[in-house]
């Protein structure tokens, strides 16, 4: 049946998917565009989803018909049950394109049983399916069982600091380009420590943004999605998560301090970690008992939005540091934790790889000579205890050789190590 208002829908983002003037993004290149496999797209709400998927798009044959359609479009609030994308496809092979193989679906989630559509599309073999949405458990449920071993995923964070460089527009392409544009560098990573990586911020110089991206996340991706009540908790949760970010987490002390229910917290908590507010980091530990029971570290999922919630935490350096090095350890898909030596003293992370082990200590400086002494106190024991010969720490623009008794330490400032030209 002829529909108009589909017909402008998919013209409308026909012509946004084309937009010129996108910043490339280092997980680009990682996805897979050739394989029959769903390819799913996860990160929390602003963080380029839909340009990547429109930078994908580019990658592909032009010959090759191609729909995308994000799932925020206002039409979409009434429109929302699974047909919808059915019959989208559907009119576009008549209108548009028969021959369409690419589907592009941005904001999925938003369409209720979305998950029934896609399989319809995929038993077909005629569409290579590429979806976003901003939920960790986007493929939860029924839709993971039907996909077992038939999607590829991907999670999208707020920018690194190399993709933050290209976005302003200054190439370090190597150890020498570094050095003499050390000074520019620096002063753009003070830039990133401050305002984050979210890209239209990056873009508008405009801070005032990431005060209505909480809100938007807390609102629309936690409170409508579960139905929450207690909007006000909820809000001041975040903002208490946020506040306290790269410290030790107990939900008990969440629990006295908002008088609700442990089960309640519990749930919250999961919210906030399904919509990417935050992320716990595991201490730990060859028993997994051990590691389960032990008590959680949580980070932001980006400094600026932290910075722009919580005044305690942008007056505290060292902790928006610590942030910013766990971030680039989630990007690149290793296995993290934090580590507690036997007698008490915590080293920020051990990262495991193939039974082997690396270990990171941030700190802002290490000028002070207490600082120095308990930092390398800590890594002294922790290397003994995992029988690690080299590790590092990172600064803020601090450089130096340490050998100990049991190796070597390295001390290297955060922005080097970020750029991988240390």
């Amino acid at each position: 049946m002829f529909n108009r208002d589909r017909l402008k829908i998919i013209d409308f983002w026909q012509k946004v998917a084309l937009e010129e003037g996108l910043f490339q993004r280092n997980i680009t290149k990682l996805i897979d565009i050739k394989s029959k496999e769903i390819v799913d797209v996860t990160g929390p709400r602003r963080s380029g989803k839909s340009s990547l998927l429109k930078l994908i798009l580019r990658k592909l044959n032009p010959k090759d018909g191609f729909l995308y359609l994000n799932f925020e479009d206002p039409y979409f609030i009434e429109h929302n049950d699974q047909e919808i994308i059915l019959e989208m496809v559907d009119t576009f092979r008549e209108y548009f394109q028969p021959g369409l193989k690419h589907l592009f679906f941005d904001e999925i989630q938003n369409i209720k049983s979305w998950e029934k559509a896609i399989r319809k599309l995929r038993d077909t073999n005629s569409y290579k399916i590429f979806i976003s949405g901003s939920s960790s458990k986007l493929l939860g449920g029924e839709f993971a069982s039907l996909l077992s071993g038939r999607h590829l995923s991907y999670t999208l964070l707020p920018l690194s600091f190399s993709e933050f460089l290209i976005f302003k527009k200054i190439e370090v392409d190597s150890k020498k380009d570094l050095i003499i544009k050390e000074k520019t560098v620096l002063r753009l990573f003070d830039e990133y420590l401050e305002k984050g990586g979210f890209p239209a911020v990056v873009l508008s110089k405009r801070p005032e943004l990431l005060k209505q991206y909480y809100l938007d996340i807390v609102q629309k991706d936690i409170i409508s999605r579960y139905d929450i009540r207690e909007k006000s908790v909820m809000e001041k949760m975040g903002v208490f998560l946020l506040s306290n970010s790269a410290k030790i987490l107990s939900l008990l002390s969440i629990q006295k301090l908002y008088g609700i229910s442990y089960e309640l917290v519990s749930a919250y908590f999961s919210y906030f970690k399904e919509a990417f507010l935050v992320f716990e980091l595991p201490q730990y530990s060859h028993s997994l008992k051990t590691q389960q029971k032990a008590l959680k570290k949580i980070y932001p999922v980006d400094v600026g939005l932290a910075n722009a919630t919580s005044f305690r935490f942008s007056k505290e350096k060292g902790r928006m540091l610590e942030s910013i090095v766990f971030l680039e350890l989630i990007r690149s898909g290793k296995e993290v934790f934090y580590y507690k030596t036997s007698n008490n003293k915590e080293v920020d992370f051990l990262i495991k790889t193939e039974g082997t082990y690396e270990l990171i200590q941030v700190c802002w400086d290490l000028d002070d000579p207490k600082t120095k002494k308990r930092e390398i106190q800590s890594l002294n024991q922790a290397m003994s205890e995992t029988k690690v010969k080299k590790s590092l720490i990172l600064t803020y623009n601090y450089e130096d050789k340490i050998e100990i008794d049991q190796g070597i330490i390295r001390a290297l400032p955060v922005y080097k190590w970020l750029l991988k030209y240390g």
